[in-house]
């Protein structure tokens, strides 16, 4: 049996942490990466991008100093401990992600950040892109990825990840 790769842009990876429409998927995922069947991907740049988020959260008054620092902990060590067990790759951001996420913006009019999730899937050859972020959904579709939306094709994603 083949594992699955499954890059989680980081409105994916904030569901895990924060309880959100489309957290049971993303918590659903990890379980399969925690019983070796599949792999997840991220690039570090999500980690920054994640962070920020939480702060977001915590800004404006919808998560305590507490609950921020219990995510930030949470993640961390989460991530951590699925990289040393074999279950989460985290990609480094190199000149090639940048070089080619620049042909995407401009192809796909999306952001930069956008762009470089595409790039970095490609590279890591992951089956799918989660997100929640229907602009990045679209254009990872149209860059040949097969892209579900967390948030809206929960059916889609138990008939062909979960």
């Amino acid at each position: 049996m083949t594992v699955k790769h499954v890059y989680l842009d980081s409105s994916a990876i904030v569901k895990r942490y924060i309880t959100e429409k489309g957290s049971e998927i993303i918590d659903k995922i990890y379980d399969k990466a925690e019983n070796s069947q599949l792999k997840i991907v991220f690039s570090i740049w999500n980690i920054g991008e994640v962070l920020s988020v939480f702060d977001r959260y915590f800004r404006r008054g919808w998560i305590s100093r507490e609950q921020l620092d219990t995510r930030i902990f949470d993640f961390v060590y989460e991530s951590i401990k699925f990289i040393k067990m074999g279950f989460l790759q985290i990609a480094p951001l190199t000149a090639y992600e940048l070089v080619h996420s620049w042909l995407i913006v401009i192809k796909q009019h999306v952001y930069v950040a956008d762009a470089i999730q595409i790039c970095t899937c490609k590279r890591f050859n992951c089956d799918f892109l989660l997100s929640a972020d229907q602009v990045l959904v679209k254009a990872a579709s149209n860059c040949g990825i097969s892209s579900l939306n967390v948030e809206t094709q929960e059916k889609e994603i138990y008939e062909t990840i979960l």
